[in-house]
Parts: C-alpha cells; sequence; structure tokens
C-alpha cells in the first residue's frame, strides 16, 4: 500500500497531533486520508496554544519552534521574528493551522477503544458508538487531568475553588485571587488576573516558594555533555554542582541526550530524582520570557503579587471568601482559590482505560504516560511486544523518555512516525 493511501486515525488535535499530520502529509500521505479526533472546535490549541491571552508568552524561542523537522527556522520565518525571540503564544495555534490547511478531516468524537481487526487493520469505537477501520493510529492525548493538592482531598466541589484554570472557561472576575502553585501556570494566571484592574492582587504559596528562571536575553551556547557523563544521578548531580551559574547551558546542554539518559536511569533513581531534584529541574527546564519575568519582578515589588513557601493544612469555603491555613498557623484570604500545579502524568481518559482494561497495554514507568517502544514509538503490550500499527508521541512517552512535552521533542516524534509509515 502505497503512503497516500493509508488511512490514519490521530487521537488528540492539540500540538502534538497536529505536527504529527502536518509531518504525515509531508511524507505523502493524503490530507483526506488523515482524521484527527478532537473534540475542541479548533485544532492545534490543546491546552498549552488554547489561550487568546496576549500576556501569555511561548517559554521557548522562536527559532526552535518549527513544526517541520526539516525546516528547522520555519515558526521564526513565519513569525517575521528573530530566532531568538519569544511570541505571544496564541499565534502558535494559528501558525499549526495555517501549515495543516483544509484537507485533514476534524472529527470532534472522543475515541474510547481501539480494536485490532482481521485485515490487520485497526477498528476505532467512537463516544458516540460509531466505529471506523484505520491502517494506522497516533496517539496524541497528551497530560491527563488537573492536579488536586492533597489538602482538598474529599473537600466538597465550591465553584470558589478553580481546580482546573484551563478547561476553557475564563478566570473569573475577582480582586484578590489566591493561587496555589508558583510555576509556569502560575504565571500566566496571575498575569491575566493583574492586568484587569490595578486593585487585583495575587496571594501564591507552593512548598518551594520558587518562580520559574528567567531566560537570558540574548541566546546562550548550550554545553555539549556525552551520556557516559549524565549515566547516573549521581553524576547528574555532579554534572550541575560543576557547571554553578552556567546551569543554563548545562540545562540545555542535556536536550539531545535527555531521552537516553533517563532510560539509564534505575528506577529508584528515576523515582528519587522526581522527589528530589524534580522541583529544581522543572523550574530551571522551563524558564520564563526575559520580559514577562521583569513584569513578574515589578508586579512583586509594587505588592501585587505576594510568594511565599508553605504547606497548607486547611482550606475553607465560607460564603464568599477561601481561607487557606498553612502549617505555621498564619491564614490567608481570597475570592477564589485557583489551582496552579500542573497535570496528572498519569492519564484517566476513556481511551486510556479501556486500552488498559483490555490487556492491550499498560502503564508507563512510574505510571507516567503509557508503555511505549520509544526507539519506533509503537504503543507496547504488558508483556513488552509492539502493536504494529499504534504509535504514541508527546506526554505519552513521558515515563520512557521523561522530556517529552516540548515541540523540539514532539516534531522529531512525529517525523518519525511519519517515516516509518
Amino acid at each position: 500500500m502505497s503512503n497516500s493511501s493509508k488511512k490514519v486515525l490521530i487521537v488528540g488535535g492539540g500540538a502534538s497531533g497536529t505536527i504529527t499530520a502536518i509531518a504525515l502529509i509531508r511524507a505523502g500521505v493524503l490530507p483526506e486520508n488523515i482524521v484527527i479526533a478532537e473534540p475542541r472546535e479548533l485544532l492545534g490549541e490543546g491546552l498549552a496554544y488554547q489561550t487568546r491571552d496576549e500576556l501569555h508568552r511561548l517559554n521557548v524561542p522562536s527559532g526552535r519552534l518549527s513544526a517541520v523537522e526539516e525546516l528547522p527556522d520555519d515558526f521564526a520565518l513565519w513569525a517575521d521574528a528573530p530566532s531568538y525571540s519569544f511570541m505571544e503564544r496564541r499565534m502558535y495555534s494559528t501558525y499549526l493551522r495555517e501549515h495543516l490547511g483544509n484537507g485533514v478531516r476534524h472529527l470532534r468524537e472522543i475515541v474510547t477503544d481501539l480494536e485490532p481487526s482481521s485485515s490487520g487493520k485497526v477498528l476505532a469505537t467512537f463516544e458516540d458508538h460509531s466505529k471506523e477501520e484505520f491502517d494506522a493510529v497516533v496517539l496524541a492525548m497528551g497530560l491527563g487531568k488537573a492536579r488536586v493538592p492533597n489538602f482538598l482531598h474529599g473537600a466538597p466541589d465550591s465553584p470558589l475553588i478553580i481546580k482546573d484554570v484551563w478547561d476553557g472557561n475564563p478566570l473569573p472576575e475577582a480582586r484578590t485571587l489566591l493561587c496555589f502553585g508558583t510555576g509556569l501556570t502560575f504565571i500566566d494566571v496571575a498575569l491575566t488576573h493583574l492586568a484587569r484592574n490595578p486593585q487585583n492582587r495575587v496571594i501564591a504559596i507552593s512548598g518551594s516558594g520558587n518562580l520559574p528562571e528567567r531566560h537570558e536575553r540574548s541566546q546562550i551556547s548550550p554545553f555539549t555533555p556525552t551520556l557516559s557523563d549524565v549515566n547516573s544521578l549521581e553524576k547528574l548531580r555532579r554534572y550541575f554542582a560543576e557547571a554553578g551559574e552556567s546551569w543554563r547551558e548545562a540545562v540545555d546542554g542535556l536536550r539531545p541526550i535527555m531521552e537516553s539518559m533517563w532510560r539509564s536511569f534505575s528506577s529508584e533513581e528515576r523515582e528519587e530524582f522526581l522527589r528530589t531534584d524534580g522541583s529544581v529541574w522543572f523550574r530551571r527546564r522551563h524558564r520564563i520570557a526575559p520580559d514577562v519575568a521583569d513584569r513578574v519582578d515589578a508586579e512583586i515589588a509594587a505588592g501585587r503579587i505576594t510568594v511565599m513557601s508553605g504547606k497548607v493544612v486547611e482550606a475553607l469555603v465560607s460564603q464568599n471568601q477561601v481561607h487557606l491555613t498553612l502549617e505555621d498557623g498564619h491564614t490567608h484570604v481570597g475570592d477564589y482559590l485557583a489551582l496552579c500545579i500542573g497535570r496528572d502524568y498519569e492519564l484517566s481518559d476513556p481511551l486510556t482505560l479501556n486500552l488498559l482494561k483490555g490487556g492491550k497495554t499498560s502503564r508507563g514507568p512510574l505510571g507516567m504516560g503509557l508503555h511505549v517502544d520509544v526507539s519506533t514509538g509503537l504503543l507496547l503490550k504488558p508483556d513488552g511486544t509492539s502493536l504494529s500499527n499504534i504509535f504514541a508521541l508527546g506526554p505519552l512517552r513521558s515515563g520512557e523518555a521523561f522530556e517529552s512535552t516540548a515541540i523540539p521533542e514532539i516534531r522529531k516524534q512525529a517525523f518519525s512516525i511519519a517515516k516509518s509509515l
């Protein structure tokens, strides 16, 4: 069968799924033979790029955000922007849709199950109980549900507690907003809230009280470590200790070997890294644009943003306020509480649960993503053998590859899958 006649289903139409469709078309698959199952109205958005707020910026330089593997400067050229610049994030989904064109079929349905058919193809079942057969399927579902902290487990739902700030609903109007979590999501939420009214303020609490680090104002030259330099947790810690203030160069230098490094760690080392080093890693790996960092610093200096470290032991909701009590006895009061602690690596969507229940695959290491052969992208059965025509990319590979959420990694994975098809 020629590439052009293959019928491919992509489950998930965010950045991962759209970039995969672009790669397939460039590899010779006809657009009309590609179906993207995505309930959202627009493709290319997902959680990361659905924002329309001009204050929300890309956290990766424009020169690294091409959707096309063989055209590394494509996005920067499209945006008419310097390679080392941080554009408005809302531009990226527009860029992806323009590249995709109109030939692909966008099916606004949820895929609930996949079954190998007698013809060697894959039979997909959708939420409306319809079925359709495909030559290949690519899973691009992204991360799981928004995380809920322990102090809210078992607590009744309240409209004053925003558990998922990316659920598609606008941030409610408020004067004082409490935020739990001080990472990238917090930066977006805080900037949106403060821009509405000069009297608005934000109180942010996290275990560390640390904000994301900033990108340098000009491009840096990453280090070039070998795998043998960092193939154990002890070596990785030594590598960062020796880097000192050049930690940005050290972090960025790991990108080409990150997957191999993670796979060289033992299960115990992976777990220990996430538990003890993870907070610093994510803060330094996923940095914010310099001018965004300047704006946040200015708001802190003006008293509109208060950031503190602490352990929340209790959350009480009155008729129109949320009270957070910390372990040190201090209580902070706001009109709403927004959870800004990211999303689960463990998926709980209907398709994933049915694939697991049916014994077709298993969860990835540490419960992160699914069981995937990172060398081929093929989904693996619980016994380690591969499903011949079901692929997975992006966050679904997080257990096996760890860093699998940024566009440069996703683009390479999509290119590899398209090439194999």
